[in-house]
């Protein structure tokens, strides 16, 4: 009877919060290139205040990525002051063997990161979130495309 408790509960456990999809938006970059002067734009907008966010970034790359790892500038502004800017390592490719981590589809390869958990956000209205390239490349090949997931956490 313990058992059957204990399984139940846990269920509970993993049910209990759930993240649902609020915004997503991918940048395709044109010839699967990267270069060091465009950035990825996402705007969007925050209408309850009350619940916490996730921020995911989302990357697609090539086998083409001459590089291990991506490095990224990630920027979150509301309508007047910058909230966050951290660089993000984004590893792509396993060191020794060069075999690439994430989910395969053809030739493409998707990685999803967590930029923020569990934000609440200060005030409804419109925000910002800018992304860059941050590999000192100007051409960065082998990237298709980037992107910001946010989840509404819900109890």
């Amino acid at each position: 009877m313990r058992a059957i408790y204990s399984t139940v509960f846990m269920a509970f456990l993993i049910f209990a919060c759930t993240e649902e999809r609020y915004y997503e938006n991918n940048h395709d970059f044109k010839d699967r290139i990267w270069n060091m002067e465009e950035s990825a734009v996402f705007n969007f907008e925050i209408d309850s205040i009350e619940i916490p966010y996730q921020i995911k970034l989302n990357v697609r790359n090539t086998m083409e990525y001459p590089y291990r790892n991506l490095y990224i500038n990630y920027q979150l502004r509301d309508s007047t002051n910058l909230m966050e800017d951290k660089l993000v390592n984004l590893k792509l490719f396993e060191a020794k063997t060069g075999k690439p981590y994430g989910d395969h589809q053809s030739d493409l390869y998707s990685h999803q990161l967590i930029l923020q958990d569990s934000v609440f956000f200060h005030q409804k209205g419109k925000y910002k979130i800018e992304l860059k390239q941050y590999m000192r490349e100007m051409e960065l090949e082998g990237i298709v495309s980037t992107g910001i997931r946010i989840e509404q956490i819900k109890n």
